[in-house]
């Protein structure tokens, strides 16, 4: 390269080119204080992609303050960027709230000097700084190499102060694995779930990302086994989990300005240990400064395949202050960036990192989902269930799914609080009572819906009546989990059973709805009488068919009866029937739904269900759909207690991923300023790392830069 005949900065191989002098770099000036590159990598790429999950780990550094959020990116989002750092102050739900979380994102501090002429702009720091991801793991995005064929050079240009110091430049991994080890809140391990490894033991459901993934980090490999007779039997599949350092292990480098002014450096080596080196030189310039890192080589591996293999090597890095050479250390170990051993939407923007003016504060915001339970009627008064219930017509009038567009009440129904009906024993003293306040509905004498048909199949009754008693508060709940609708009632004779010789059929059921669909896991319902007409329309599609619209076998035990579709005939506990409990196990474990029924006695209805995935947050209405054949009786109520729904979908933080590694070691701001930044493809000479501050000094003499030809090296 023919230094002489160039009068700017030098471009070949110029990666990355943060300006904040220049109104493109730092777009329109704008307030957000984000920076973008001025040139692109020559091999850089991004394609479309839609990434749900970025909020799962954005959220934590401030890049936004909706967990469930995402971003797009484009073949044109090319050129590498930074945005200012913060963390979110998280306000959650009470147990009697349903609007969901809230949060609100505070930045570390940072001051935009735009006074005089734009080439003395830049930003001045007291705890604040930028970060941006130049990669993304399995993605088709990569806006800077992670490993450097033939050396890299990292040249930035600070305003120093008699006091300025801290962490300036960080690359890699700005913190360890968040889901690493997995949250209780987001994945639960145990027996019941619906998703088993093999030969572990070990069970997983919860939370899943946008494919499919459970928030853990448990990894499947193939290994070979220590003892084989076939040769396509000597794999085996293994869980284990990657220990959090493993991630970080050579996997990410700060360089930083010490309390006494002196250059230094530290890093994670392949122990996962805190390398650290300090330089004996003292800077003892002020103002704008500028600061070159050139690491090369030993070996040049020209080759990307070549390169991508090779064992780590070593090489010379030397560091510049105003283009001269204050420290040269030999043979030290090439850095180099990887990704983290679990799956590609669950650390995005996490390796690959770049922070400029500040180290990072590793996992010290992050927030994780956890589980609730919120009261929809548990013991409140009479003013409460008129508040926040309303009686009305089925929501849901037809097979085809079209959301209701109004309310309109529907007489004939009674609500009110009960406390004389219901008691509880203390304890430990069983003579003393307490009154237990529940939800009384009672008929009126009104009829609801009538019509020539009831809603389960039977005909030839006289009328048939149907009630939904919806909670009137819209609830806010988050796609790829499930929720849990628990609540008690008790029939004290509501319902007729016979209506002019014919059975009357009688149902209660818990109904979910929202403007997207809503899909019922399981379900447990309220049929009274427990028919044969009833059993045998089970098979049938209807306007609020059973889970799975298969063939049922069943069982009437304990009030209870079980269904599901196990390929064993069973039938009323008072028929001829062999190994009930037996069969009954079988059902329990295979059944997506049961039914409760009976008078005179409390029975649990329960339903999960979840809102389709990937569509964030949703807001659905609950409530109790009561169906019947006939009318139904008066002065025998219907009572309801402990109505909640439960999810995860509230924030909170991991105590165990605090003062973890990169948080203890690199968790400092500068206290200075940051003007421009330039990251090389290649190990600039120092004839070419003096050029550029000559060229900084030249082009811009109102940065008075002390750049002087030649000087010696401080220390070899």
């Amino acid at each position: 390269m023919n230094l002489e005949c160039l009068n700017d900065i030098i471009t070949d191989k110029l990666a990355i080119h943060i300006d904040l002098t220049d109104i493109k770099s730092w777009r329109n000036w704008n307030s957000g204080l984000t920076a973008f590159s001025l040139t692109k990598w020559s091999g850089a790429v991004s394609d479309n992609i839609n990434l749900i999950d970025f909020g799962l780990t954005a959220f934590d550094n401030g890049r936004t303050n909706v967990m469930w959020s995402g971003i797009t990116l484009t073949p044109s989002d090319t050129l590498f960027s930074m945005y200012r750092v913060g963390y979110n102050v998280v306000h959650n739900p009470t147990t009697g709230e349903t609007s969901g979380v809230t949060a609100t994102t505070f930045y570390y501090p940072i001051s935009a000097i735009t006074t005089g002429a734009t080439e003395n702009y830049y930003f001045d720091l007291t705890g604040g700084y930028l970060q941006g991801f130049f990669k993304l793991q399995d993605y088709n995005y990569t806006l800077f190499p992670s490993r450097y064929g033939a050396g890299i050079t990292l040249e930035t240009i600070l305003y120093l102060y008699p006091d300025s110091q801290g962490i300036f430049l960080m690359l890699g991994a700005r913190a360890e694995d968040k889901y690493n080890k997995y949250f209780s809140g987001e994945t639960i391990t145990g027996k019941t779930t619906i998703f088993d490894i093999p030969s572990t033991g070990i069970t997983i459901t919860g939370i899943t990302t946008s494919l499919n993934n459970y928030l853990d980090d448990i990894k499947e490999t193939q290994v070979v086994k220590s003892g084989f007779k076939l040769p396509e039997d000597k794999m085996k599949t293994v869980y284990s989990q990657v220990p959090q350092v493993g991630n970080i292990k050579n996997n990410a480098i700060a360089f930083e300005l010490t309390q006494d002014r002196r250059i230094a450096y530290k890093y994670i080596n392949n122990d996962g240990l805190i390398i650290t080196n300090v330089s004996p030189a003292i800077i003892t310039a002020t103002g704008y400064t500028i600061v070159d890192i050139v690491f090369t080589p030993n070996d040049i591996i020209t080759d990307p395949a070549v390169l991508e293999c090779a064992q780590q090597r070593l090489g010379k890095m030397i560091f510049y202050v105003n283009g001269r050479a204050v420290w040269i250390i030999h043979d030290f170990p090439e850095y180099y960036f990887h990704s983290f051993s679990n799956q590609k939407e669950k650390q995005l923007g996490v390796p690959y990192s770049i922070s400029w003016g500040g180290g990072s504060f590793g996992l010290e915001n992050s927030w994780h989902y956890d589980y609730q339970t919120y009261i929809i009627y548990k013991e409140q008064n009479t003013t409460y269930i008129n508040s926040k219930f309303f009686v009305e017509e089925d929501p849901l009038p037809s097979n085809c799914y079209v959301p209701p567009t109004g309310d309109t009440y529907l007489a004939g129904l009674s609500l009110s609080a009960d406390s004389t009906t219901f008691v509880s024993v203390d304890i430990c003293d069983p003579t003393i009572e307490y009154p237990v306040t529940v939800m009384r509905i009672e008929y009126t004498g009104t009829t609801g819906t009538t019509g020539t048909t009831g809603t389960t199949g039977t005909t030839g009754t006289t009328g048939a009546t149907k009630y939904f008693i919806k909670f009137n508060q819209p609830i806010s709940v988050l796609s790829n989990r499930d929720y849990v609708i628990d609540l008690s009632i008790f029939n004290n004779g509501i319902f007729k059973t016979n209506d002019s010789g014919t059975t009357v059929n009688n149902k209660i059921s818990v109904l979910v709805y929202g403007t997207v669909d809503v899909d019922i896991i399981k379900e447990t319902e309220y049929v009274y009488p427990l028919t044969y007409d009833y059993l045998n329309s089970l098979s049938m599609s209807g306007l609020h068919p059973f889970p799975d619209r298969q063939e049922y076998e069943y069982i009437y035990l304990d009030k209870k009866m079980y269904y599901g579709v196990t390929g064993i005939p069973v039938y009323d506990a008072s028929g001829n029937m062999n190994n009930v409990d037996e069969i009954l196990a079988i059902i329990n474990a295979s059944a997506e739904s049961s039914v409760a029924t009976g008078e005179g006695n409390w029975n649990q209805l329960k339903t999960t269900f979840r809102t389709k995935d990937n569509t964030g947050q949703q807001f659905v209405y609950i409530g109790l759909l009561i169906e019947s054949d006939a009318v139904l009786n008066t002065g025998t109520p219907l009572f309801i207690k402990d109505f909640t729904y439960t999810g995860a979908d509230i924030l909170v933080q991991d105590e165990r991923k605090n003062n973890l590694t990169i948080e203890q070691n690199f968790n400092s701001g500068f206290i200075g300023g940051i003007q421009k930044l330039r990251m090389y493809d290649t190990a600039l000479t120092s004839p070419e790392v003096l050029h550029n501050a000559y060229m900084e000094s030249k082009n811009h003499p109102s940065l008075n830069l002390m750049v002087t030809k030649g000087g010696r090296i401080i220390y070899r």
